[in-house]
């Protein structure tokens, strides 16, 4: 009875010298998208909490009472953390190295999640080329302004 719910699998593959890359600058820790989902962590917390008590709890009646309650505690986190994974939005370098499941509720944002990842795709991608640049030392020699043009200057940027 439940609505259909299409999965859009993303994985982005590297060469050597990009594997290479990633594993000097630690790309694969890195944000690519940050999503704020204040109640994500109380909700998987919650669910969590439910599937532990119920594990508890049924589990009580046919096995000693410190059994049961390890595994209430491993539904408690295994729950939790499948939660969590499942329905956060920020996405991580790491995500894409290894593959992820995205979930999309319509055809449209099913292309929409398509055209999306293609252009974070895109922007790791330059991000990658320039990285094979940040060894070097740059010298900008940023010239002083006069004192009211510095002054409006400073102004505009605060």
């Amino acid at each position: 009875m439940g609505r259909v719910t299409f999965k859009l699998w993303s994985k982005l593959e590297f060469d050597d010298s990009e594997k290479a890359l990633i594993k000097r600058y630690r790309f694969d820790e890195a944000i690519m998208i940050e999503a704020l989902q204040p109640t994500l962590i109380r909700n998987a917390g919650l669910l969590g909490l439910v599937a532990g008590l119920f594990a508890m709890v049924l589990l009580d009646t046919f096995l000693p009472a410190s059994v049961a309650m390890l595994f209430g505690l491993l539904a408690f986190g295994g729950t939790a953390y499948w939660h969590y994974h499942n329905k956060r939005e920020t996405i991580f370098v790491r995500d894409l190295i290894h593959g992820r499941n995205f979930a999309c509720k319509t055809v449209i944002d099913l292309a929409k999640k398509e055209a999306w990842l293609t252009s974070i795709a895109a922007m790791l991608r330059q991000v990658m080329e320039s990285a094979k640049h940040w060894d070097g030392t740059e010298t900008i020699h940023i010239e002083a302004l006069p004192k009211e043009e510095a002054r409006q200057f400073i102004l505009k940027a605060a």
